[in-house]
């Protein structure tokens, strides 16, 4: 029973539980060097302290306990290397999507600063905007809320990133044909559009060029309000609509609670 000590201690040592060694004895990861049978007592043995150090090490970048397994039933220095090679590359691209994630607060942040300045509401205005990422699905219904959301649903499957809604911002697409007959709540389509350009090459591509527009607060059904005072203002300034009206919802129910805060607008391309 020499140089060896109880489970409480190597555990105390280590900064672990007595149960997690527990654990790793029933996985057949890190077995006791020797247990009284008669006292129930575990003991470890002092050379057992690297190779719980190891366990520990690998642990803490991440490393799976199957894959600890793995490495510990043929341990040495190639697998060693190979495992940690492993775990170089798992850690960078957590990095990159760190990265991206951070970028995409810093990006929803500013331009939904942007759209808080007073100044620029419930006036028209004309943009010119850069080209864009588009997906849109064509609705069966476009007056129904249920098949938006639903759209919407379908949508996030197509782009396949878990932060679409957040990265994108949520739109719908009326026709132009409906806007020149002066039917405002029926969507064509739903969409997400995107201002990063290093997106995925498979979604479409929204023209850039000049835009009539106007920016406004509330919720989605005075949208009519300020699409009859848009297509005055193009009427009046001698403008042509060449393309369908989208409806940019930057703000909702999902940013706050209050409806005088949610953030809209309305973007049709003219010349």
């Amino acid at each position: 029973m020499k140089a060896k000590i109880l489970i409480g201690e190597m555990a105390k040592l280590h900064n672990i539980s007595a149960q997690t060694l527990r654990y790793y004895d029933q996985i057949g990861l890190f077995k006791p060097d020797y247990i009284d049978e008669v006292n129930n007592y575990r003991y470890y043995g002092i050379e057992q302290f690297a190779q719980l150090d190891s366990i520990l090490f690998l642990k803490k970048l991440g490393v799976p306990l199957k894959d600890i397994q793995k490495y510990f039933k043929e341990r040495n220095l190639n697998s060693m290397i190979d495992v940690l090679k492993h775990k170089e590359i798992m850690i960078k691209k957590e990095i990159d999507i760190l990265n991206r994630r951070c970028k995409s607060i810093e990006d929803k942040v500013r331009f939904m600063e942007e759209y808080m300045r007073e100044d620029i509401f419930d006036k028209c205005t004309i943009k010119t905007l850069p080209s864009r990422k588009i997906v849109y699905l064509d609705l069966e219904e476009g007056d129904s809320v249920i098949h938006f959301e639903y759209g919407l649903k379908e949508l996030t499957a197509l782009v396949k990133d878990d932060l679409c809604l957040f990265n994108g911002i949520i739109s719908c697409i009326i026709d132009r044909n409906q806007l020149k007959n002066k039917k405002y709540n029926y969507y064509k389509s739903v969409a997400l559009i995107f201002e990063e350009e290093d997106l995925d090459k498979n979604l479409k591509t929204l023209s850039g060029g000049k835009y009539a527009t106007i920016a406004f607060k509330g919720d989605c059904e005075i949208g009519e309000i300020h699409y009859k005072k848009l297509l005055c203002w193009i009427e009046e300034n001698n403008l042509e609509i060449v393309g369908d009206g989208i409806f940019l919802i930057i703000t909702d129910s999902a940013f706050s609670e209050f409806k005088q805060e949610y953030i809209n607008e309305i973007q049709i391309p003219i010349k």
